[in-house]
């Protein structure tokens, strides 16, 4: 009986009792790695297993030294977890995967993620950290604004891990737009490209973009001199010119995409749309982007995405993800009044009727990321405030 009873209690210890798990602060970032979650809040960096039991936590601010972390990318294949913030002039943190209280290597007077509060993009690529964000210490009368950067993950000749510099230049895309916003990102993997997406203003419009680079080149100023852009639309019953969140679906002999586009009103029943994009071939250029160095500094020659479908029109999207079960794409859109809702897609992308998954009893607006686990896809991650709560989507 003593044995059968001490079955249970380990059984219980290890099971998923809960699917969420409520924080201490408002959560800034979450990322989900091959073994580990990690979640970002004001004051912690808390590691998580896949079923949400917290196994270490780490303070990155007091009230003596403030601090905001503003780069959190798992780096599975390196067994480590980058983290990079404003503490003093910046700096960046190399830290064990497995135990972020451990730290592998620290680096400081290194500003890689934005000072302000603002929107950025981080990402490894190949064996680099790309990073995209407005230039913080731009000048009123500066007509360059860098936007994206490429930094090492491995030792320079420098002395720094984080250094951006290469072959006697910088490895940077500049512009000449002074208001960006990043929005989404990520590497293909075979083959190796990087897709950065951003909403942009001038006095006469806004623009989503797309940015390409060929990630498979071994030096990084090769790899930002392979850019590529275009200008991205949504939709033909009305403008809904400003991007915000995005996905990769995975396909095999294209990379199709999925944005969700907002027309700014939120009084509007189909503020939002759901839109599907071919992105394989992103060729041209876009105006006031460019290489490090280029003078004029990017003219348009790039032509117009335009959507293979729009599948899903709602008031308030705010998140999408998306997997592939056969023939199938099952996206799963997260809305600003706290729903979590399903759509499948067949192979011409025609949309099958919604069905809402979860529902917030305080409507708290789902964050703009969502995550699935990385080994069989059962389960996806969402965050709402101050909660991360994960549901069986099989």
């Amino acid at each position: 009986m003593r044995g059968y009873i001490f079955g249970v209690i380990v059984l219980l210890k290890y099971c998923i009792c809960d699917d969420w798990h409520d924080f201490d602060g408002d959560i800034k970032d979450f990322v989900v790695g091959n073994r580990k979650l990690f979640v970002l809040t004001d004051h912690r960096l808390h590691q998580m297993r896949h079923d949400l039991y917290e196994e270490k936590r780490k303070d990155i601010t007091n009230a003596t030294h403030g601090n905001r972390v503003n780069i959190l990318v798992p780096f599975d294949t390196n067994g480590t977890l980058i983290t990079c913030g404003t503490f003093e002039d910046g700096y960046c943190e190399v830290l064990d995967i497995n135990d972020i209280t451990n730290s592998i290597y620290y680096e400081s007077k290194i500003l890689v993620g934005p000072r302000q509060d603002e929107k950025s993009v981080a990402f490894i690529a190949d064996r680099y950290l790309l990073v995209g964000k407005k230039d913080d210490d731009a000048k009123p009368q500066d007509t360059i604004y860098t936007v994206v950067t490429l930094r090492s993950t491995l030792q320079s000749q420098q002395g720094g891990i984080f250094s951006k510099n290469a072959e006697m230049s910088e490895a940077i895309i500049e512009s000449t737009v002074r208001d960006v916003e990043f929005v989404n990102g990520f590497q293909q993997v075979s083959p190796s490209e990087s897709y950065l997406f951003l909403n942009t203003k001038t006095d006469y419009e806004r623009k989503v973009l797309v940015l390409w680079m060929n990630s498979s080149k071994r030096k990084k100023t090769e790899i930002i001199r392979s850019l590529q852009a275009a200008t991205i639309r949504c939709c033909s019953d009305k403008v809904r010119p400003v991007l915000v969140a995005s996905t990769v679906i995975p396909s095999v002999n294209s990379v199709i995409w999925a944005g969700v586009f907002s027309a700014q009103n939120q009084q509007d029943p189909e503020n939002s749309a759901l839109a599907l994009y071919d992105i394989s071939n992103v060729q041209g250029h876009v105006n006031g982007f460019c290489a490090y160095g280029e003078n004029p500094c990017g003219s348009q020659s790039g032509s117009e995405l335009q959507p293979l479908n729009v599948v899903f029109k709602y008031s308030s999207m705010s998140a999408v993800a998306a997997v592939r079960t056969g023939p199938w794409i099952v996206l799963f859109i997260g809305t600003s009044d706290g729903q979590l809702i399903k759509l499948v897609l067949d192979e011409k992308f025609t949309a099958g009727c919604p069905i809402v998954l979860y529902k917030s009893d305080d409507e708290r607006k789902v964050f703009p990321k969502m995550h699935f686990d990385p080994v069989g896809f059962k389960h996806i991650y969402i965050a709402l405030k101050n909660q991360v709560r994960f549901k069986n989507v099989q």
